[in-house]
């Protein structure tokens, strides 16, 4: 039986990684806790939240020129 490869809306959006990892960081009295930031496994890059890591950047908004042509 042939498989098919598993694809995924879900990967960076930066380089194409499918992981992540939750960012830790040491709280005043030295325990390790999460800081609610997310760090992707591929580029290393932080993102603020899980939407900002898969979500694609949106396209620039173009608008015409207002020079005569």
């Amino acid at each position: 039986m042939a498989t098919t490869p598993f694809k995924t809306v879900y990967k960076c959006r930066e380089c194409g990684a499918t992981s992540y990892q939750r960012v830790m960081d040491r709280a005043p009295n030295g325990t390790l806790q999460a800081t609610g930031e997310y760090k992707c496994t591929g580029c290393r890059n932080i993102f603020a939240t899980l939407r900002a890591w898969w979500e694609p950047r949106r396209a620039p908004d173009f608008q015409p020129s207002s020079f005569p042509g």
